[in-house]
């Protein structure tokens, strides 16, 4: 039987050292490993908790930076999350409880991809 384990976001990024510095600096993500890529891109994979997210300037991912969804991060202590970063990230909905019980925010990063931040009620 097929058994579907978790999924890993690969975010395509325009400048490398920038988005690291984003998602270490600003949101806490720790580099796991950083590579050159045959394909002729970067590739960096990033932790926080058990969010895994692979950033790359790999040109097979498209021209520019796009994503039409949001990737959702559930965490604990989502209040102090957002109170931390606000002021540095450009929120494109404020922290509020959803009528479908979660206390959520979300941000853009510096590609323009939206990231949301959750926690259950």
């Amino acid at each position: 039987m097929t058994k579907f384990k978790k999924v890993m976001p690969v975010v395509r990024v325009t400048d490398l050292q920038r988005a690291v510095d984003f998602y270490t600096g600003v949101l806490g993500f720790r580099v796991c490993w950083q590579a050159a890529n045959d394909g002729g891109g970067e590739n960096c994979m990033l932790q926080a908790g058990a969010t895994d997210v692979l950033l790359s300037t790999g040109s097979h991912l498209g021209d520019k930076p796009q994503l039409t969804g949001t990737l959702y991060s559930q965490m604990e202590g989502v209040q102090a999350f957002y109170d931390r970063i606000k002021e540095q990230v450009e929120v494109v909905w404020p922290l509020e409880v959803m009528h479908y019980g979660q206390k959520e925010f979300g941000i853009r990063d510096e590609d323009g991809c939206t990231l949301a931040f959750a926690e259950e009620q």
